[in-house]
């Protein structure tokens, strides 16, 4: 039977694509390559984020939180610092290592709106990189997120229209906890009840369309460009 067309195919480029390039810039951020490398990697992928359909308000709006994390990592980088290296050194340093804090943050943030991780992790189950088990057990995850947020608002609410104090509002990681409990066990006995086996048929079609790997081809190739453009000018 021919499968349906899934709603990752739609979209410029594909979320494991994606994925892995995201994974691939994390790991590069911890190599000795240049700071003016690693902004022109984020800034990369903020173009990629826009073309994938993040709205440009919040890629601005991570731009902003990610500068005022990156702060204290200067601050702590700018007075303190080894005896042996100068005043400029430490500055200097400092003013790296903090735009790559800035920059790996930024990118942090926007691959929040750029990946649909319930969506990468079955087109991994459905090329069978991913064991049946594994790949539910990460789905029950990756959905309590959204479930643990929506209770923490209803219990902050809750606790507002209540007028308790703040010592009150303490104690609110106590429901958190047995809402997170018995979500974990409603999770295990629905892994259960589904009687996981190897033999799974797939109404959508997860895997990337042509055009989609044609795109991912040219931004592994802009980003080799970037690179060697940044790692050879100075």
């Amino acid at each position: 039977m021919n499968k349906a067309p899934a709603p990752i195919l739609d979209k410029r480029f594909h979320d494991l694509h994606l994925w892995f390039v995201l994974f691939a810039f994390f790991v590069a951020v911890a190599l000795p390559f240049k700071w003016y490398t690693v902004i022109a990697w984020a800034a990369v992928i903020c173009v990629t984020a826009l073309l994938q359909g993040v709205r440009i308000q919040f890629a601005f709006k991570a731009l902003c939180i990610a500068f005022g994390l990156s702060i204290s990592i200067w601050l702590l980088n700018v007075f303190f610092h080894t005896e042996d290296s100068t005043q400029t050194e430490a500055l200097q340093q400092a003013n790296q290592i903090a735009l790559k804090v800035w920059a790996m943050t930024w990118v942090a943030l926007l691959s929040s709106k750029m990946i649909n991780m319930r969506d990468v992790i079955t087109c991994l189950l459905q090329k069978g990189w991913l064991s049946m088990q594994i790949a539910y057990a990460t789905m029950v995850g990756v959905g309590s997120i959204d479930l643990m947020r929506a209770e923490v608002r209803r219990i902050s609410l809750n606790a507002r229209l209540r007028g308790l104090n703040w010592r009150q509002r303490f104690l609110q990681w106590l429901p958190l906890l047995v809402f997170a409990l018995r979500h974990a066990q409603r999770g295990a006995m629905s892994l259960r009840a589904r009687g996981l086996s190897d033999r799974k048929s797939f109404y959508y079609d997860y895997q990337a369309t042509r055009t989609q790997q044609y795109r991912m081809l040219i931004l592994c190739t802009l980003f080799i460009a970037v690179t060697l453009a940044c790692e050879l000018s100075m």
